[in-house]
């Protein structure tokens, strides 16, 4: 029992490093996600997502990435390069949804006129460009 007891907190712990955090059903505190690198491009990292009452602020914090951008994106990254093939509800679309700002010491800030909720119910992802190239992404799930 105590092993399935420690195994179970340990499960939990790991969930809640990139699960959101719920006060209340569907009333997110602050939800985080992994931004995963593309190919070789050596940037990856982390986002925040801070809700507010109708906007969230989101915070990407990423290794190499100075001088590039972020956008949040309808659609999953696994579909970023294979859009014909997606269903449509998974599909990744390239314009971006909403757009960040320029990452500066590793950081990249904005505000976005969303709910986390809206974000959390139909795919959507966070990718970090480097001119066109998308060089890291990571889903918002």
């Amino acid at each position: 029992m105590k092993k399935l007891l420690l195994a179970s907190t340990i499960a939990g712990l790991s969930l809640g490093l990139s699960a959101p955090t719920i006060a209340a059903e569907n009333n997110y505190e602050a939800y985080q996600a992994s931004i995963d690198e593309r190919g070789d491009s050596g940037v990856s990292g982390t986002a925040v997502f801070n809700p507010g009452e109708e906007q969230v602020t989101v915070v990407v914090k990423a290794e190499n990435a100075d001088g590039m951008s972020a956008g949040i994106h309808q659609g999953i990254c696994r579909y970023a390069e294979e859009g014909e093939n997606a269903p449509e509800h998974v599909a990744f679309k390239k314009e971006p949804k909403f757009e960040g700002s320029s990452f500066e010491n590793g950081q990249s800030k904005a505000t976005v006129d969303a709910t986390l909720d809206n974000l959390m119910k139909t795919p959507h992802s966070l990718a970090i460009y480097d001119g066109e190239k998308m060089v890291a992404c990571g889903n918002i799930q």
